[in-house]
């Protein structure tokens, strides 16, 4: 297979448009922190990927590199691209409560059918309904993406929501009033911190994509695995830039960073989550209990927290946005894109 049609292949369809190499006058160099294991997909597969794909499209004048180790936080990587410590980062937006509320509208229950589709509807319905500049004013946006549906992987079966009751259950910045409501005991941490919690027992359990079976070895732990249509929830990742590293790029390569950025780079940061969910799930099918929640149990838990639309609705209005309009739109762009 030649080069070209390799890198088209590894970005699932997604077109390329080459830039000449002699438009740009020098080599530019950046670099990608990052926080999660070198196993995990994002390190492994996905950012190599897209780094490829940018390589390409500038004709091998924009060389991004991911750094071999974590240099902050996971609350701290919108931080360290702001002020100019790493040039690029992807920032989960429910780390830091507060800036980005209204980006995470996307992470409501059961409204997600896969990565690529959700990354795709939430840059095309975040850049029409709000813009970049609203929340992310002190950096610049490259894309967006979310990861896939969020099931519960667990020590024991979790199949109603009797099962639920009291179990300890690691949750995101944004999952702990829906893990209450619906009856769990949260355990409120980064993804990359559940392996540990529920190997000395903090945790029963954890509310993740499935590709963290493989991403962060949660299949050594865990022999259960339920999966909620739409998923329980999703994860709003934004992909940063440092404003003034932005500003000093020449035409040629801001013009290659947008187009593998925006939807297209949402999809190919989708795809890549889907994969990684993929794999994740085979891993576990041969000698793990898997079970999807029944239509009608995923309505018992629908009404118990039904409050998080509500909520967003209100907090939506409050920094003056027509709230119930926006999740309107959101809905609808998400089977906008689900209809392909």
């Amino acid at each position: 297979m030649e080069r070209r049609d390799f890198l088209k292949a590894a970005a699932a369809g997604v077109s390329v448009i080459a830039i000449n190499p002699t438009a740009a006058l020098a080599n530019t160099s950046m670099r990608i922190a990052t926080w999660v294991p070198p196993q995990h997909h994002q390190n492994a597969v996905t950012l190599p990927r897209w780094i490829e794909a940018v390589k390409e499209a500038s004709g091998g004048a924009i060389n991004l590199t991911v750094d071999p180790a974590p240099i902050a936080s996971p609350p701290e990587q919108y931080n360290i691209v702001r002020d100019g410590v790493a040039d690029i980062a992807y920032h989960v937006a429910a780390y830091t409560p507060g800036p980005f509320e209204v980006a995470r509208g996307v992470e409501m229950p059961f409204l997600s059918p896969n990565a690529e589709i959700g990354s795709m509807a939430a840059y095309d319905w975040y850049e029409r309904n709000i813009g970049f500049d609203t929340e992310f004013q002190d950096v610049k946006v490259l894309t967006i993406f979310v990861h896939g549906p969020g099931a519960i992987h667990s020590k024991m079966p979790i199949t109603t929501l009797e099962e639920l009751q009291g179990a300890k259950i690691r949750v995101g910045g944004g999952g702990v009033k829906m893990a209450e409501a619906l009856g769990a005991a949260p355990v409120a941490m980064p993804a990359s911190q559940a392996y540990e919690a529920i190997q000395k027992g903090v945790a029963d359990g954890a509310m993740l994509p499935w590709e963290s079976i493989k991403g962060f070895r949660l299949g050594e732990l865990v022999n259960h695995h339920t999966e909620i249509p739409g998923g329980l929830y999703t994860t709003f990742f934004a992909v940063v830039m440092n404003r003034a590293k932005w500003d000093a790029l020449s035409d040629e390569d801001k013009a290659v960073m947008t187009d593998l950025g925006g939807i297209k780079g949402a999809q190919i940061f989708g795809k890549g989550w889907d994969d990684a969910d993929a794999a994740g799930k085979e891993a576990r099918a041969a000698d793990a209990t898997i079970t999807v929640l029944s239509d009608e149990e995923t309505a018992r838990w629908a009404e118990k927290v039904a409050f998080v639309e509500d909520d967003w609705i209100a907090l939506a209005n409050e920094r003056g946005h027509d709230g119930q309009a926006l999740l309107d739109d959101l809905k609808a762009t998400i089977a906008k894109f689900a209809q392909g």
